[in-house]
């Protein structure tokens, strides 16, 4: 599976149950790299996208999800699943944010840096794609 990620530059993707920002054009990047293909997400992330067609919904998407499904997560662990994960989608706000709530799997140990691009998001003057391929 192709997991899309979104951290703040201690981890963090959850504060007291809350996502720890959100940006449109980071949701519209994400849409675009997953072009027609699934995107699997928690009930907890519907409100960052529109209905379409190729979005599922599922409170177990990491059970569900292919290999070339995507699934974006920001309310769940993954470490359970990463030899599931073909490829990793990790966004940086570059921000300090108070967070509870940490990614706990590290791509970079397990595999390849691709590719790396800097764009400006609509709350976020500086974002960071990574891409990692095993």
């Amino acid at each position: 599976m192709k997991i899309l990620c979104v951290i703040e530059d201690d981890g963090g993707i959850l504060f007291n149950h809350r996502r720890v920002s959100r940006d449109r054009i980071l949701n519209e990047k994400i849409l675009e790299i997953v072009g027609n293909k699934k995107l699997f997400i928690s009930p907890f992330s519907v409100s960052l996208f529109e209905n379409k067609d190729n979005i599922i919904v599922d409170d177990d998407y990491l059970e569900h999800a292919g290999e070339y499904d995507y699934c974006f997560v920001e309310d769940k662990e993954i470490l359970a699943y990463k030899d599931n994960i073909n490829m990793f989608y990790l966004f940086h706000w570059n921000r300090h944010y108070p967070s509870d709530f940490s990614l706990d799997y590290q791509p970079s140990l397990d595999m390849h840096l691709t590719d790396s691009i800097e764009f400006v998001g609509s709350s976020h003057d500086n974002i960071l794609l990574e891409v990692f391929e095993k």
